[in-house]
């Protein structure tokens, strides 16, 4: 009989020691509580615009204000107090093609294709009112936007040339912009801008990746050159780390030695991806003829995909909290809610002792019925 509950309370024991070492295995107990690698998204539709006019092209969200760029009707504002139920408000088109956009406090920036750089204010987002402009004399076709210290970088495409230039616009006064310099290099290939201290980090299409040093306008020099990328261009810095989409996929560079960037990981697609956006340490990358992927980067030597979602020609990504925003071309614009969930259902840390515990309190009392 002694045996038996002996027995009993061995496989008890051996059970509970299981369930830990599982548990473990799974990610619910590891060194530094990391569970981000079990995140699992859970992908709901809540809102397509399609109206907007078809070609968006960018998306800007704050507050509740959603500001859709589209391609051919130019500037559409939504009131997003209800996500899943976007109230259009506002319109602004006065011709051109846009290209892409910038917010600075009140004043929202416009690269149009064909009208050069546009600046409205927006401090009612809901009644914009155009500022100012200034378009290029020449053959010059306006693209990507940044705006630091009262300062516009602007990529600019040239037909004559096939390339493309930075130019850097002064709007100080938003009335009248001013240009301070175009600048170009052996490549001619800048496309979109991050600018932090006096440092310009851009994408440059097939010419990689490349640090600018912008502490004199007029006498600009390359820091250095990143060459391993195909075709790179929307990019998103965070610290010391730039996430970068290009033909191949999705990539990180180190950029801590600003001399010498180091890519220290990446997660090829099957086609080129276009868009993306890092919360924490998941990214979301729009992939050609696929749709969104969200990938967990929390190891950049080993970036997985999570999750996907099917969506055609995505070019541009916004991220703000739980809701991703999705601008597509031909389709106009889908709001997704995002939530990371832990699929295991795991007893939590704490209870584990009570799984060794119990097959003696078991024992002791079975041996106390038999005694009495």
């Amino acid at each position: 009989m002694k045996n038996r509950f002996r027995n009993q309370a061995i496989i008890l024991m051996v059970l509970g020691v299981l369930v830990i070492t599982l548990e473990s295995s799974n990610g619910a107990i590891n060194n530094n509580h990391d569970l981000s690698i079990q995140m699992v998204p859970q992908i709901e539709e809540i809102a397509h615009i399609s109206s907007t006019g078809g070609d968006t092209f960018s998306t800007i969200t704050y507050d509740d204000v959603l500001i859709a760029m589209d391609m051919n009707a130019e500037l559409k504002f939504y009131n997003i107090s209800d996500p899943a139920n976007p109230v259009y408000e506002a319109y602004f088109n006065d011709g051109g093609i846009a290209h892409d956009m910038y917010k600075e406090g009140d004043l929202l920036y416009l690269a149009d294709h064909y009208q050069g750089l546009e600046i409205y204010n927006i401090s009612n987002p809901f009644s914009p009112v155009k500022l100012g402009s200034i378009a290029d004399v020449g053959d010059g076709e306006m693209d990507g936007v940044f705006v630091k210290d009262e300062l516009a970088y602007v990529a600019e495409w040239h037909d004559s040339t096939w390339d493309w230039s930075m130019k850097i616009i002064n709007v100080t006064d938003p009335t009248t912009p001013v240009e301070v310099v175009e600048y170009t290099d052996d490549d001619n290939l800048f496309i979109r801008f991050f600018v932090k201290d006096e440092l310009c980090y851009t994408s440059c299409l097939e010419g990689g990746f490349k640090i600018l040093n912008i502490s004199e306008p007029l006498s600009i020099s390359e820091v250095s050159h990143f060459e391993d990328l195909y075709y790179a261009m929307e990019f998103v810095l965070i610290d010391d780390t730039v996430y970068l989409a290009d033909g191949e996929g999705f990539n990180i560079l180190d950029v801590s030695s600003v001399d010498s960037p180091t890519k220290i990981g990446n997660y090829s697609t099957p086609l080129a991806a276009f868009g993306c956006d890092v919360s924490d340490d998941i990214a979301y990358m729009g992939v050609m003829d696929t749709g969104l992927y969200i990938l967990n980067i929390s190891d950049s030597q080993n970036i997985i995909k999570i999750g996907e979602f099917a969506a055609d020609n995505i070019v541009n990504i916004e991220v703000q909290g739980d809701l991703v925003f999705l601008s597509m071309h031909g389709d106009g614009l889908k709001i997704l809610r995002v939530t990371l969930v832990n699929p295991t259902d795991s007893t939590p840390l704490p209870f584990f002792p009570m799984l060794l515990v119990l097959p003696v309190l078991l024992m002791i009392k079975k041996k106390r019925r038999n005694n009495n």
